[in-house]
C-alpha cells in the first residue's frame, strides 16, 4: 500500500514538472524553445484560375485625398498596444488626418486618423492612449462620434 502512495505521488509529480515545462515554453520562457514569429498581415493570392497578368496596379492614395469634413459615428475597439500616440484605424478616411472624436461619456481628444480597408460603416481601431484619454475601458467596444478638428 506505501509503495503504491509512493508510485503515485511519483508519477503526479512527473506529470506536474512536464506540464510546468510545456507552459514555460508557451510563455517564452523555455531554454532552447523556438520564439513564435510575431503574427503577419496575410498575403493575399488569386483565386485559382483568375488572370491576373493584365491587372492594372491599384493607384496610391493621393496626399490631396478631400479630408473628413462631415460627422460620422464609429464603434471602436483597442488597437495595437505598442503602437504609440493618440491615433484611431478606421474606414472612415482615405488618408491620414487629423480629426476630434467625442466618447458618449461627453469626453474628447484630438487624434490622427489612420485609413485602413473596409467599409465606411466598419469598426475602428483606436490607440491606447486616446482610450485612456476618453476614459474608456480597454476590454470594450466604444461608440464614438468623429468630428472635424476644432480650430
Amino acid at each position: 500500500m506505501r509503495m503504491t502512495v509512493i508510485s503515485l505521488a511519483s508519477i503526479s509529480l512527473l506529470t506536474a514538472c512536464n506540464g510546468l515545462q510545456l507552459n514555460s515554453s508557451i510563455l517564452n520562457g523555455g531554454g532552447g524553445a523556438p520564439s513564435a514569429a510575431a503574427p503577419q498581415d496575410p498575403v493575399l493570392q488569386p483565386a485559382p484560375g483568375v488572370d491576373v497578368t493584365g491587372a492594372e496596379p491599384l493607384a496610391p492614395t493621393s496626399p490631396s485625398a478631400p479630408s473628413f469634413l462631415g460627422s460620422a459615428t464609429t464603434v471602436a475597439s483597442l488597437g495595437d498596444p505598442s503602437l504609440p500616440g493618440l491615433w484611431m484605424e478606421t474606414p472612415l478616411v482615405a488618408a491620414e488626418q487629423q480629426a476630434l472624436i467625442r466618447s458618449n461619456r461627453n469626453t474628447q481628444v484630438v487624434v490622427t486618423l489612420k485609413p485602413i480597408p473596409g467599409e465606411a460603416s466598419g469598426g475602428s481601431r483606436l490607440s491606447i492612449g486616446a482610450m485612456r484619454a476618453l476614459g474608456l475601458p480597454l476590454t470594450e467596444l466604444a461608440e464614438l462620434q468623429v468630428l472635424p478638428p476644432a480650430g
